[in-house]
């Protein structure tokens, strides 16, 4: 596994640049880079259906001081963008879990279902 010290998101061994920043990667996992957090255990939280997501995750997990590192699934390459596909999940300390499913659940994407415009409401 290798992973992007700039975006701290671990990618398949068959990456060969951070798909986020463009950078190179480096041998190992992203947990690597925290230091201060001894050896607890790390776990994943929901899996979330795309980069873009783990991103937001990410970010506002780290504005509540809770280390945590992205672990992304590459499902395919193509188009001039990168890759498509992608799944991710964001790792948390096993303590933090609680506190960061709930942040990651307040923030989760809308269901399909709810994208639908329904005809018959009065601001349709």
């Amino acid at each position: 596994m290798r992973y992007c010290p700039i975006d701290l998101i671990d990618f398949d061994d068959e990456v060969d640049e951070c798909t986020e920043c463009g950078g190179p990667l480096v041998e190992g996992s992203a947990r690597e880079s925290f230091e201060d957090v001894g050896e607890e255990e790390w776990v994943e939280l929901d899996p979330l259906p795309g980069l873009a997501y783990a991103k937001l995750v990410k970010e506002a997990l780290e504005g509540e001081e809770i280390p945590c590192y992205i672990e992304a699934l590459l499902a395919g390459g193509g188009l001039e963008a990168g890759y498509y596909g992608t799944q991710a999940t964001v790792m948390v300390q096993d303590s933090k879990f609680d506190e960061a499913l709930e942040i990651q659940q307040g923030m989760a994407p809308p269901d399909d279902d709810d994208l639908l415009i329904d005809p018959d409401a009065d601001d349709f």
